[in-house]
């Protein structure tokens, strides 16, 4: 059962990016099915590891459409992409200190809201700059 249900309400309007989120969102629903399995830690830590790189290349490609069009909020931006990268590094190492349903809980409703949050109000406010520029 998924986690996420993509909808119409998470695009942003630019078939690249909402392929990446939808890729996010995939993997998101990829690791709370592992979690709720009862996975191995290994197989859960391997999947939080490529959901953490997997973001790491949507944020990089993001930037720099950011610097190409010359967004004026990219700073910011890129502070809450910082921000995250953090935060899912300090769950990956909480997670192989103690790989309890508690710690899997609040990875999932950390990434949740996170990702839905993010999108709808970020990633949408890049999204009307983008296009105004004529990216699509």
């Amino acid at each position: 059962m998924s986690l996420i249900q993509w909808s119409h309400q998470y695009s942003i309007g630019i078939p690249s990016i909402d392929a990446q989120h939808k890729n996010l969102v995939e993997m998101i629903n990829r690791l709370n099915i592992a979690m709720a399995q009862g996975e191995t830690a290994s197989v859960v830590a391997n999947i939080l590891a490529g959901l953490t790189e997997y973001t790491r290349v949507h944020f990089a490609f993001e930037e720099s459409l950011f610097e190409q069009y010359g967004y004026p909020e990219t700073k910011e931006h890129i502070q809450k992409h910082s921000r995250l990268i953090a935060r899912v590094e300090q769950f990956k190492i909480d997670f192989e200190q103690d790989a309890s349903g508690a710690i899997s809980l609040e990875i999932m409703q950390f990434l949740t809201h996170w990702l839905t949050g993010h999108i709808q109000k970020s990633d949408r406010a890049y999204a009307n700059f983008l296009i105004d520029k004529g990216v699509s």
